[in-house]
């Protein structure tokens, strides 16, 4: 099994984010049932949410260990730590409602979980704010200096060496650099020479390589700094770029790494987004069965023969086909007349949209104004064959009509809802459908999903794009 490699400092990291998390939840406690709802202080509810809060500890440190990425370090913004903690904080909360929501503890107060991660991220930011302004002065001074030899691409090693002269505060000093032309062997083999001599004469404490990764000097300069115990850090090109959201375990001992074409493919947010997944299924399922049997009830009266769901293969994670549910709103021959209604398609590409479709049944145009004909595909989600949010489901013979700019939507499970649903759906083309999946998968948050479905329920009121 991979584990992250951490030292002391790392530790230390986690250790002060839990704590502040920890001061967060104390505070808004605190708050709560003294400012914002005194009526329903007592003694009991007080030592319930006290006692509660050794749960919120471990949970705070669990959520911060598995997503720490060595944000203590000098190297790293303070944006880029930010959202590593604004991710961490909402997971600690979608665990915390699962928590709750498990030991049915009713008196625990919905506007706790409104405040509290915005308390805990506002604290953990003034805390790693504090620390860098502190250590800026503190290396602006000459004091904890880290020396650094640069070796490289000239280009590479001029906006390397640049960016290290701007930022004074991140304590780290060019000691030397070294450039390497493309194709030089000889400037290669001196660099290489230069860095030995370097290592033996002076204070050296990091090497800088910003050459291609299979280059022969990165290997020569790579295997002499691990000799001398020196940290190697790597200035990565186009294709080592690629690793940026990766992530290296061993497989039986060899040392794989994992590149991820997005944020969706973390293992530890697939896990977050499955949890909410079936959360979410199964709440929708409870809450909407009674709507599910008067739309059953109401189809049978209308045509008693008729099936009441439509099951339709649709393509899936990575290309896995399911049968998707649906309420069936077309007359059941709807299939074999589509050749025939074809020069009435309303949309560009692959896809098959027809305004005022003649195959749609009286109880059918009700179903798809109001989207209430997906509801069985609650089933699929809690199945695990789509999510809440994503790419909606396509057909067979719509995919292998896909180009290559397009293939990638395969590449998550499919959703009941997406940016598509919310922008318009019919209403926006196929070019522009494809570009919003697109921009989906790249961007992909827990945030984001949860802005997708507090605007879903609107957009479906107003019956946006809906024919």
């Amino acid at each position: 099994m991979f584990k992250r490699r951490t030292n002391r400092w790392d530790e230390l990291a986690v250790l002060v984010d839990t704590g502040a998390a920890y001061l967060a939840y104390l505070v808004v406690i605190h708050i709560y049932m003294t400012w914002i709802n005194p009526d329903v202080a007592t003694v009991q509810l007080a030592t319930f949410y006290y006692s509660f809060s050794a749960v919120m500890l471990g949970l705070s440190w669990l959520v911060l260990k598995l997503n720490f990425r060595g944000y203590s370090r000098r190297w790293n913004q303070l944006p880029a730590e930010m959202g590593i903690l604004l991710l961490s904080n909402v997971e600690i909360n979608l665990g915390l409602a699962m928590i709750i929501f498990i030991v049915k503890a009713t008196w625990f107060s919905r506007i706790i979980f409104v405040v509290l991660p915005l308390g805990s991220l506002v604290l953990q930011t003034i805390v790693h704010g504090f620390i860098k302004i502190s250590l800026g002065k503190f290396r602006l001074s000459g004091r904890d200096l880290r020396h650094v030899v640069v070796i490289g691409f000239p280009r590479r090693v001029e906006i390397f060496s640049e960016t290290v002269v701007a930022v004074p505060e991140s304590g780290l000093a060019v000691r030397a650099s070294y450039e390497v032309p493309l194709g030089d062997a000889e400037a290669g083999r001196n660099a290489v020479n230069n860095l030995y001599r370097l290592v033996h004469d002076t204070v050296v404490d990091t090497v800088v390589l910003a050459l291609p990764m299979a280059d022969d000097v990165m290997m020569e300069a790579v295997q002499l700094a691990r000799r001398e115990g020196k940290e190697v850090r790597m200035v990565l090109d186009e294709v080592g770029a690629l690793a940026h959201r990766s992530r290296l375990y061993d497989f039986y001992g060899n040392s794989v790494l994992v590149v991820d074409s997005s944020q969706a493919h973390q293992s530890s947010r697939r896990l977050v987004k499955r949890t909410i997944d079936i959360v979410g299924a199964i709440f929708g399922i409870i809450v909407s069965a009674p709507i599910m049997i008067a739309i059953m009830l109401a189809m049978k009266l209308s045509e008693p023969k008729a099936p009441v769901l439509f099951a339709q293969r649709r393509v899936g994670l990575n290309g896995r086909e399911f049968f998707c549910l649906k309420f069936r709103t077309m007359i059941p021959e709807a299939e074999t007349m589509k050749e025939q209604l074809s020069h009435l398609n309303m949309m560009s590409g692959p896809v098959f949209k027809i305004a005022d479709d003649p195959r749609v049944t009286r109880v059918g145009k009700l179903l798809r104004r109001s989207s209430l004909d997906e509801l069985p595909q609650l089933f699929n989600v809690f199945w695990g064959q789509m999510s809440l949010v994503g790419p909606r489901p396509a057909l067979p013979s719509e995919v292998r009509q896909y180009g290559e700019d397009y293939r990638k939507r395969l590449s998550v499970r499919p959703g009941l809802t997406c940016l598509w649903q919310i922008s318009g759906r019919n209403d926006v083309d196929f070019q522009e459908w494809m570009r919003l999946d697109m921009e989906y998968i790249e961007s992909w948050s827990i945030l984001l999903d949860f802005k997708i479905m507090a605007k879903t329920l609107p957009a479906v009121f107003q019956q946006r794009g809906a024919h």
